[in-house]
């Protein structure tokens, strides 16, 4: 909702000034206009404006919770958190967070009350008149960027930047306030759900390929197709290995890439071209997929599934994998110094997997498809950058899917999304797809598993919201706009949970794990090593974290 009225003025505020000196005033917010090209300079003067407040908030008379303005909300604001009253602080929050209106109030201490009340409210930046923030100043001198957005016609709760001095803030604010206010008419569009599940039931009813035939379809018409995954789920490993079960799956795959570090190739070819299984190979490549190793079983018993079927197969129709993540060479490094550097050096994950695959693609000799497992946040086609795969430069570059799409041809490389519950990265901000109503529809028809094209259908022109980084940004799109397929494999209300690999964690790799937190610096990092400081881990703490 974008508000065309300018909504700093002072008689529109339910909070009234102790002192009668104050005066609110308007201003052209020139400081940020001037960062702009000099065609926008008369555009940017319309859009950007900044109202001076320079008052503490206790200030201000407390009348109640208001959110007509963005002063009155970050007042509104600062009174419920002094107050510990998290669940109006839920109710005043951006949809997009998704919190939890009915958590339980808090107890705030003394000190942490006066340090909210007594916070300096520097000036609020407004882009548009709809989308503000309120600078204040803590008593570090830091400047707190508090974002905040018109929502259902309130402003609400939009979260935190943090700045050294204005012309940071300013510098920053610059570039996100236009980009925040892009993305509301998304958040809207994103909460309103179908409520109406016939569409999608008399879809399904015509839909009759299982997903392993579904994938061997696409990958007879198809140079590459990428299976977006959320890691570690038992069923879709099972489907994976059932899939390379079918009989005709030698005849239209050659090639099977793996989210695992193309540094260890060397040891994946070694582990394909041995005559009896060693998995003690696989093992140490999960050892260097990440510092506290990687812990799929149901991948490593995929992996050792190929290495079963070439064995039954003539060689010239055997199936490789290739390697193609990037991570940092942890076990070769010694110091924090080579660790700095190496991560400094390190390239960005999405580009990597893309240029592996590519380069692979464009010169082996094998005319058959190829199958690219990969997460899901890798893989979608529309134009949004990736999450969590900055090299050095910090800088996201669009995902593997997206570039490869772009690179080998759009209609080459078919991507395919799987039914399951969202979340992020951290595995936060659980929510159900389009509010449940995929699975309500799913449930229809017997919840056999399926597997079915996007485009044109009543699932594909929904927003997409399976993945929690991007399903609020503006440039997002539908499901049809980031995947070409869908796959429907268990209900996920009963979903059996996937097994750990503890044999990765042996005493040797545990002692690793210990060298390794040496030169990260992350002897404490407990979300790292398993709910411990690494100095306690043991085999048994790790079973215990994993298996709860």
């Amino acid at each position: 909702m974008i508000r065309n009225k300018p909504c700093f003025t002072e008689e529109t505020s339910v909070y009234k000034i102790k002192s009668k000196n104050m005066k609110a005033t308007r201003v052209f917010f020139l400081s940020i206009v001037v960062l702009l090209s000099s065609s926008t300079y008369t555009m940017a003067q319309e859009l950007f404006t900044k109202q001076k407040i320079d008052h503490r908030v206790s200030d201000f008379h407390h009348i109640g919770i208001d959110q007509s303005t963005p002063l009155n909300y970050y007042l509104s604001r600062a009174y419920v958190m002094a107050e510990g009253k998290m669940g109006m602080m839920a109710k005043m929050s951006t949809a997009k967070f998704e919190l939890d209106t009915l958590v339980a109030d808090e107890v705030v201490d003394a000190l942490l009350k006066q340090r909210i009340l007594n916070e300096n409210i520097v000036c609020i930046v407004a882009y548009k008149d709809s989308v503000a923030a309120v600078i204040t100043e803590d008593a570090d001198g830091w400047l707190l960027l508090n974002h905040t957005w018109i929502e259902n016609g309130k402003w609400v709760n939009g979260g935190q930047g943090l700045a050294e001095d204005m012309m940071d803030a300013e510098r920053q604010l610059a570039e996100r306030l236009p980009s925040l206010c892009r993305d509301i008419p998304r958040i809207e569009n994103v909460t309103i759900q179908p409520t109406d599940t016939q569409p999608f039931v008399d879809f399904l009813k015509l839909q009759t390929l299982s997903p392993e035939e579904f994938i061997l379809q696409q990958l007879a018409s198809h140079q590459l197709v990428i299976n977006g995954e959320y890691h570690r789920r038992k069923v879709s490993w099972d489907m994976l290995r059932r899939l390379i079960a079918q009989p005709n799956f030698p005849a239209v795959c050659g090639t099977i890439f793996m989210e695992l570090p193309s540094g260890d190739q060397n040891t994946m070819d070694k582990f394909m071209a041995a005559d009896t299984l060693d998995g003690e190979l696989v093992l140490n490549i999960f050892r260097n997929e990440q510092p506290n190793g990687w812990w799929d079983k149901g991948e490593y018993d995929f992996i050792c599934d190929v290495w079963q079927l070439n064995k039954r197969l003539p060689l010239e129709n055997r199936i490789k994998i290739r390697l193609v993540d990037y991570q940092i060479p942890y076990s070769q490094i010694h110091t924090a110094d080579e660790f700095r550097t190496a991560e400094a050096q390190s390239p960005n994950r999405n580009t990597h997997m893309a240029d592996v695959v590519e380069r692979y693609i464009s010169t082996k000799n094998d005319t058959r498809g190829s199958l690219f497992l990969v997460g899901c946040a890798h893989a979608y086609k529309s134009g949004m950058n990736g999450i969590a795969s900055a090299g050095g430069d910090g800088k996201e570059q669009m995902t593997a899917g997206a570039q490869l799409a772009r690179r080998l041809g759009i209609k080459n490389v078919f991507t395919i999304f799987q039914h399951v519950m969202p979340c992020d990265n951290s595995g936060k901000h659980q929510s159900a797809i389009r509010g449940g109503v995929f699975d309500l529809a799913f449930a229809a028809i017997g919840n056999h598993p399926v597997g079915f094209s996007l485009q044109s259908s009543p699932f594909g022109k929904e927003p997409f919201d399976g993945i929690y980084e991007i399903k609020y940004k503006a440039d997002t799109g539908t499901y049809q706009d980031n995947f070409d397929g869908y796959l429907f494999l268990h209900p996920l209300i009963d979903e059996p949970r996937n097994e750990p690999l503890l044999a990765v964690f042996s005493d040797q790799f545990i002692a690793e794990m210990k060298r390794r937190s040496t030169y990260l610096g992350w002897d404490d990092s407990k979300n790292v090593w398993f709910g411990h400081n690494v100095s306690e881990l043991t085999i048994d703490l790790i079973r215990d974290a994993l298996c709860e």
